[in-house]
């Protein structure tokens, strides 16, 4: 299994029931108590927070083989909330079930604390960016984020295999929709993406790597 977890403790989590969620459906919303992580074994989930206003900021994207939750160590009650965005299948594992597979284990807390500090550190990467870069640079580097963990290879380029919506990309940069479309229209006309209206997105990664490469230390294109 691809993703976060690897090693004996990814083997004993896939062994787990699962259950099926339709797109749209939540896992958790925030508020919740926290007493479970989730694998995601197919599908796409996201998790996000929203402000008192109702606006969404997502957190991460989630792929197969990815934890989702995993805050349940930290606190009581959910801190995010977790959706699906296409039909998925999740196995759920207790906290309490979990933790006595850790003390059982020699390999699987390493295996977890990997997976964790990868995921720490993937949340620094977009920390860094949101404060520093310009929505340009957060668009772009988010794009090629998504070819690494959504991409397939094609003659055409990296296409994005899942469809992101404009708004998602917006909430997962901090911008307006109608400003990532604006981005989105500069970048195909610099042959940098392909995409179609209501299509999924094909990211040609050489020229959004140069571009990137081209405006380090400047405040945008």
């Amino acid at each position: 299994m691809s993703g976060l977890l690897r090693g004996k403790l990814c083997e004993h989590l896939s062994q787990r029931p699962t259950r099926r969620v339709a797109s749209g459906q939540f896992l958790y919303l925030i508020g919740e108590p926290a007493k479970s992580l989730y694998l995601l074994k197919s599908g796409l989930v996201k998790t996000s927070r929203t402000s008192p206003a109702g606006d969404e900021m997502i957190l991460q994207l989630h792929r197969p083989g990815e934890i989702i939750g995993e805050l349940c160590f930290c606190s009581s009650e959910r801190r995010e909330q977790a959706v699906a965005l296409e039909s998925t299948e999740v196995a759920e594992i207790p906290l309490d079930d979990l933790l006595s597979h850790l003390r059982r284990s020699a390999e699987a807390p390493l295996d977890l604390v990997a997976a964790l500090c990868e995921r720490l550190g993937d949340i620094s990467d977009r920390l860094q960016s949101l404060s520093f870069e310009s929505t340009m640079e957060r668009l772009v580097r988010t794009l090629l984020m998504l070819g690494d963990k959504l991409g397939e290879v094609t003659p055409e380029g990296i296409h994005i295999a899942h469809y992101v919506r404009q708004e998602e990309l917006a909430q997962m940069i901090a911008a307006r929709r109608e400003v990532v479309s604006g981005l989105l229209n500069r970048l195909r006309e610099r042959a940098m993406i392909d995409y179609s209206r209501k299509g999924q997105i094909t990211v040609h990664r050489g020229a959004l790597r140069t571009y990137l490469d081209s405006v380090t230390g400047e405040s945008g294109m």
